[in-house]
């Protein structure tokens, strides 16, 4: 989470079309030329000489050397001068880059190679076929025009980038028997053979001061500049307006009088956001502060090693009882988009029973994702695409829980974890998730009660809050 005293606050997936292509074509290469035709010819660069004396030279019988000999005049590389010496021509000096060198014959040979491109700046990725999927992320829009005529632009880039893709050994079949490089002859035809994905993690990072830096480069890309204005685009698309005071009110109905310690104008104040996690993590009666979302490496440890925690104490409990550990996730655009979300999903799944011989269930595990209404099935749609066959896990509920800036995380009377995400669309490029994780009894019975309330009220005296399983709305 800390680097270079910089704090990520948040991690996001975007996601960017990849066209993959059969490109055949043909290529120059110069190759060396058989034993007998190279030492005949480099023993004539060194001077011109009679049929005998090259005889003799290379050992070579009356019948060899007439083999030899026509063989090199009836493909231009040799010629007799009017006192009947042998001679090079002007197409077989070419062969020799200087005097002793080795001959070297031009080839044009035709092969076809397979790479991918992603098509928001055209970065070569290689031969090796990107799987992934378009779940869990925010997918880059790619204007029409080049989407539609991807294949010109990768011949494009093929052509400019050709040394470079064969120093990279992408293209497996052009093949050289020399230290030069071969070089592009003629195209035959790029066809697409389908599309991929490609997914670029972007963190999203603050200075000591809490103001934003900038985003960094994806390391799968040799040049991101045509990416990050995509990305760019899509943060513009997907801004949301600010939301302090709904924050403000939401911490005064939690009763937190923590977290907003470490707010400053901008946004948190690092140091004092650190000094105060330091102070929590040998006390464990003040809540541990937490930046980012739930699901990031770091602050998931924290809420695996909780829901361990209280596995263990259901496990030595005489009166053990199947707990519910439940997820309200915030009305947030950006939540959930990360692929670390189905790992968060497997944990979930993996630790809700013991492992052993009679497998006992500890916890029912529910994820409410918002939803503004059950009419709503775009919404419901988004949803159940991302989460896809997990979707036994969610549930919907009715949008407006602690104003939809709050994702709460509990198991009952054991944990809570608690995530304002905070929306300052003039300083931060995304949302930032802040708050805290806690074992304090009074403060897990109090966020559990206002969530439990929530989700058992009603919308309306004849909608309640509960959509009940995505899947069945």
């Amino acid at each position: 989470m800390y680097e270079d005293l910089h704090l990520a606050f948040h991690e996001i997936d975007f996601i960017v079309p990849v066209h993959r292509f059969n490109i055949q074509y043909s290529y120059v290469t110069k190759e060396r030329l058989s034993f007998i035709r190279e030492f005949v010819l480099r023993i004539v660069q060194l001077s011109p000489l009679k049929p005998n004396q090259i005889a003799t030279y290379l050992g070579l019988n009356k019948e060899e050397l007439n083999e030899a000999l026509s063989d090199l005049m009836s493909t231009g590389d040799l010629q007799i001068s009017e006192s009947g010496d042998i001679l090079l021509t002007p197409q077989s000096e070419d062969y020799f880059e200087d005097l002793g060198k080795l001959p070297k014959t031009s080839s044009i040979m035709e092969t076809s190679s397979i790479l991918s491109f992603e098509i928001g700046g055209f970065n070569c990725l290689g031969s090796r076929r990107i799987r992934d999927n378009w779940k869990f992320g925010i997918a880059l829009n790619v204007d029409n025009e080049i989407i539609a005529n991807s294949a010109n632009h990768a011949k494009t880039t093929f052509q400019r980038k050709f040394y470079q893709y064969y120093d990279k050994e992408w293209l497996k079949g052009v093949k050289s028997d020399s230290n030069e490089k071969p070089t592009i002859y003629s195209f035959d035809s790029v066809n697409k053979l389908g599309q991929d994905s490609l997914r670029l993690t972007n963190l999203f990072k603050i200075d000591l001061e809490g103001n934003p830096l900038e985003r960094d480069d994806y390391e799968s890309l040799e040049n991101s500049n045509e990416v990050n204005k995509l990305v760019t685009k899509a943060l513009s698309i997907e801004g949301s307006r600010t939301n302090i005071p709904e924050v403000a009110e939401a911490m005064k109905s939690i009763g937190d009088n923590w977290t907003v310690q470490f707010f400053n104008s901008s946004s948190i104040d690092v140091p004092a956001f650190t000094a105060k996690r330091a102070e929590s993590e040998v006390n464990p009666k003040i809540p541990l502060p937490l930046v980012g979302p739930a699901y990031s490496k770091e602050n998931w440890r924290l809420i695996l090693e909780s829901i361990k925690k209280a596995n263990e104490v259901s496990k030595k409990s005489n009166n053990p009882k199947v707990s519910r550990l439940t997820w309200i996730a915030p009305s947030d655009k950006y939540w959930g988009k990360s692929s670390r979300l189905t790992t968060v999903i497997d944990d979930l799944k993996n630790f809700a029973h013991t492992r052993s011989k009679k497998p006992q269930k500890m916890y029912e595990a529910e994820i409410f994702l918002p939803v503004p209404d059950t009419n709503d099935k775009q919404a419901i749609r988004r949803w159940l695409n991302d989460f896809g066959k997990e979707s036994a896990l969610i549930k919907g509920l009715s949008e407006g829980f602690l104003n939809g800036c709050v994702e709460v995380i509990f198991m009952e009377d054991q944990f809570v974890t608690v995530l304002y995400h905070l929306a300052k669309p003039d300083l931060l490029p995304v949302t930032m998730p802040v708050g805290f994780i806690s074992k304090d009894k009074s403060i897990v019975r109090k966020i559990q009660s206002l969530a439990n309330d929530y989700v058992d009220g009603m919308k309306s005296f004849d909608q309640p809050n509960n959509f009940g399983a995505l899947a069945q709305v």
